[in-house]
This record gives structure tokens, sequence and C-alpha cells, in this order.
């Protein structure tokens, strides 16, 4: 219905699905005077990737939201990551090489169903006291100081509103950043990903995998559920996620480095994909008599993207509306959370000055830290952990190691200050404008360098891959504090060796050079996408 004179809110959310209805919550629960309008576009949440949580998020979810009644009821619990690789000789899953904890998490983390996640957290905004209107969409943004207009459309017409705050959590159609030229693709990076669910998924701790007898089972026994960790199958320049959905369901993606690998075979993109998916060691099994969704098979053909800023007067970008990176480790729900929890707090704070007068001016520099942080925290975890990664993927000893680093340095750098200090939750990684956060960014790209020349001289050698068939990594459990100490040690331990080991192939192989990918036909039998060459023969 046409308004006669806008109404007048506090904060303008754009979208109402994770990051939007988090924001909108929190910042009722701060500032419970304070008038929040949620306008979502969808009539019911469609189908989304986005179903692991780590252990941030985890907790953003639990602590902070308090959801863990609906987490328990109506999601699964994640038994953390598990890799499996081959040397593409056809194997069937139990001989295949095996890295993931023999324990349960001690960490509480959650495979979800995002749809009935989205539609909890909007009924909870609602329930808390913001305006929802949904079905609807908003046309146009007019930015003033200190009120800004929305246009938006539902079934009754326009409306129009004003607000101090319009708060973008738009997702991916990044609806303030794509106007007002915010987003940036990043091209150092260059990732895609197609993904199905799947229904009928063989059971990782069924019979068809471990066999019917309970005394010899084809596989180790182990205290976790396999099936109910993110299990990735990985191979050079790709990786394949299998997540299990508390429906019955499984969501299997593929995600490549389109420098290193391309999609085999004919056909439209959902052909291939799963022409290839059913054709993979391990997943084979899995998949055989299993049926695709053919009408939920999506795709990205550049997944990395990010805004130039987080944040303006009267406005902010929140979850995947600011930046997504890369979906291994299982980044994008820490980020949504923590830039929905930074951003209220930053918000917070213009409306208490506001309150206390209404001539205060916001504190500009505010504005200038936030957007420091998350910009910092991108390019340094972009650069850190994720350049070069796809290089690792398709030998067990250099992705294993990798992921005792990586997933021990999180949890001392990140997850342990969230749990003794919620508030933690403003400083994204490595963002954090002190010399701690820095030392912290330089030795994981320190090391995760070093791993990616180890990965080219290895392909040089012909020694890639050597134990990808047949052996089983048992890796010790992640835990806060000093908790964290024993796989950092194993995968130091680990590093330690292979570097021992390529010395000695830099003695009969002289100082090749490393400074590009290695490209050949790889012991999957995959052909990288410029493939010239063959690798030398293992010494």
């Amino acid at each position: 219905m046409q308004q006669t004179s806008p109404d007048h809110y506090d904060a303008v959310v754009i979208g109402g699905a994770f990051s939007g209805a988090a924001f909108a919550t929190l910042l009722r629960r701060s500032l419970p005077e304070s008038r929040v309008l949620v306008v979502e576009q969808s009539e019911r949440f469609g189908r989304k990737v986005g179903e692991a949580t780590v252990e941030v998020s985890g907790f953003f979810l639990q602590r902070t939201l308090r959801l863990a009644d609906h987490l328990s009821r109506q999601h699964l619990p994640k038994h953390g990551l598990r890799f499996w690789l081959t040397d593409g000789h056809r194997r069937s899953l139990h001989q295949m090489t095996e890295v993931g904890a023999r324990n349960l998490p001690h960490v509480p983390s959650f495979q979800l169903d995002r749809s009935k996640l989205d539609e909890h957290l909007l009924e909870i905004a609602d329930e808390e006291g913001c305006d929802v209107v949904r079905p609807a969409r908003v046309v146009e943004v007019e930015h003033g100081e200190p009120n800004s207009t929305v246009r938006f459309e539902d079934d009754g017409g326009e409306r129009r509103v004003r607000t101090r705050w319009v708060i973008d959590a738009s997702g991916r159609h990044a609806f303030l950043a794509r106007r007002r030229r915010l987003r940036q693709r990043v091209e150092e990076h260059p990732t895609a990903a197609v993904w199905a669910r799947w229904t009928g998924v063989g059971d990782l701790d069924g019979s068809q995998v471990l066999g019917e007898d309970p005394r010899c089972g084809r596989l180790p026994e182990v205290r976790s559920i396999r099936r109910l960790a993110t299990n990735h199958f990985c191979g050079y320049g790709w990786w394949c996620w299998v997540i299990p959905l508390s429906g019955g369901e499984t969501s299997v993606g593929l995600v490549y480095h389109k420098e290193l690998f391309e999609l085999p075979g004919t056909g439209s993109k959902a052909e291939r994909y799963r022409d290839f998916v059913t054709s993979q060691d391990g997943l084979r099994d899995l998949l055989a008599g299993a049926t695709m969704d053919e009408s939920d098979c999506l795709s990205y053909s550049h997944l990395p993207y990010r805004s130039s800023h987080w944040a303006g007067r009267g406005w902010a970008l929140v979850g995947d509306a600011a930046a997504f990176l890369d979906p291994f480790y299982s980044p994008g729900l820490d980020h949504a959370s923590i830039s929905a929890f930074a951003t209220v707090r930053l918000v917070e704070r213009d409306l208490l000055a506001v309150q206390k007068d209404h001539a205060a001016a916001f504190d500009q520099e505010d504005l200038d830290r936030h957007n420091r942080a998350f910009t910092t925290s991108y390019s340094r975890w972009l650069d850190a952990l994720y350049l070069g990664k796809y290089e690792l993927m398709g030998d067990v000893e250099l992705i294993a190691c990798a992921f005792l680093f990586d997933t021990a340095s999180y949890y001392l750098g990140v997850v342990t200050p969230v749990f003794h200090n919620s508030e933690a939750l403003v400083n994204p990684p490595f963002g954090i404008d002190k010399p701690q956060a820095t030392i912290a960014y330089r030795v994981v790209r320190a090391f995760n360098r070093r791993l990616r020349k180890l990965a080219r001289l290895r392909r040089i050698a012909g020694t890639y891959g050597r134990r990808n068939a047949e052996n089983r990594l048992f890796t010790p459990g992640f835990d806060l504090g000093t908790g964290a100490i024993a796989p950092l040690r194993r995968g130091l331990g680990m590093w330690l060796r292979l570097e021992t080991e390529m010395m000695l192939s830099r003695l009969r192989l002289g100082w090749p050079d490393v400074s590009r990918p290695v490209q050949f036909e790889d012991r999957t039998g995959l052909k990288t996408r410029a493939s010239e060459g063959k690798p030398a023969e293992a010494g």
C-alpha cells in the first residue's frame, strides 16, 4: 500500500537469510528500542550451499544467537573434516588413503539444512520485534545524511521508508556493493564450483562400505561417525565435498582451480559434473545407486570476490554481500557471523551517540577501523591459506600437513579467543591492527608457500601422491588453547620429514624451477589444463 508519509527506521536490512536475520536479531537484543525493518525477496527460502559450519560459526549459532535447541533438533552434528585420496588405479573406498580424526570433536560444529535455518532465523527476528516484509523487492536506495530512503515493492505496491542505516545482506546479489561499484572480482584465485543434492548416497559407516562382519571391517574402527564429517575427496587442482543433511539427502559439490584443472567430458556442466563425481574413486562407491536432483544442480563459474569497503556513513555490507573466498575449510559462515556481529557493534555505537545528542557526528575512525580490519583480513586470509592450496590437493602428505597446521593455527588464533570472550567476534581473522596478527599471518603464509614449493618439487621428482593408497592417518583432536598444540606439533613434524626427503631429491635433480605450477598428467590420470611433458620417474 502506498505510504503518504515515509516510515522511519534505525536500520533497514536487505535480505532476511542468515546474515540479515542474525544482524537484525542481535541489534534488537542489544537495543530493544531500535526500529529494524527486514525486506526479504523470497516467499520461502530455497536450497543453498553453506551447509557446514566450523567452530566460530558454530559458537555464533549456539552461544550468541542461542540456537542450541534448534540445531540439535533440526540439523546434524559435524564430526570434523575427513580427506580421501587415491592413486587413480580404480580403488575402492577402503583402499584409498584416509585422513581424519579417530575421536569425536571437542568443539561442536554442525551440518546445516540452510533453508530450515534461514527460515528459523527470520522467524526469530520477527519475534524479537523486527518488522519483516516478504516477499518484497528493494528497488532503490537513495543515500543521504543523516537518513537514507529505501524504496521497495511488495504485494501492496510500492513503499518508501527512511532509515539511518541500510544493511546489505542480499548475498551474492550484493545489492549495494554492485550499485556503489565496490565489488571486485578476485582473479588471483580463479576457482569455480558445481554442486547438487543426491538421494540414496551410500553410508560411510554402513555395510556397503565397511562390510557386514563387524569383527573385520574394511576400514579401521573410529569413535567418530565418518558420514557426519565433511568428507573431502581430493585430486590435483580439485576437491569434492560430501555433506549429509538432516532430511536424508546429501550435498555433493566439486570445486576446482581453473588454471590447474578442467572439468572433463562433453555436454552440459551438470552432465559433466555427474559423470565426473560418479567416476572418481570412493565417490563411485558412495554414489552407486544414488540419484541426483537434476533441478537442484547449480554452479558458479568464478567463486571469489570482495568489496573495496565493508561500510560507510549510513550503510554496511554483511556476509556474502560483502565478500566470498573459497569453500575449502568452510569459512563462509564464519565470515557471515563475524561481519554481522561486528556491524551490529558499529551501528550500535552510532545509534547510542544519536540518543545522547542528535547533532553528534558518527566517529569516522570507527568506519575506518571496520573497513581496514575486514579488507586486511580478506587479503591476508587469501594470501596465507588459499593461494597455491589447490596444488597440494593431490598429495596426501602435503594436504594432511596443511590441514594439521592450518587448523591448529585457527584454533589458537581465532577459535580460542572467541570462546574466552564472545566480543572477540568483532575481529576478523588476521584483521586486528596489532603486531601478533601480522606475525601470525606471516608465519601461516610462509608455511603454506613452502608446502606449495614442495608440491612442485614432488611433481618434478615423480613422488607427488606416492602414498595416496591404502594408508590411514588418524589426526590428534583439536581443542581450545593448548589443546591445539599436539596437532600443530604433528603437522610440523610431517613438514620436516618432507623437507628432508626433498633435500635428497634436490641433490639428484639440481635446483629445478618451481616458480610456476608443474603441469603434466598426474597419478589420477587427469590432465591439467595446459598439459606439457611427463614427470620424472621416481627415484
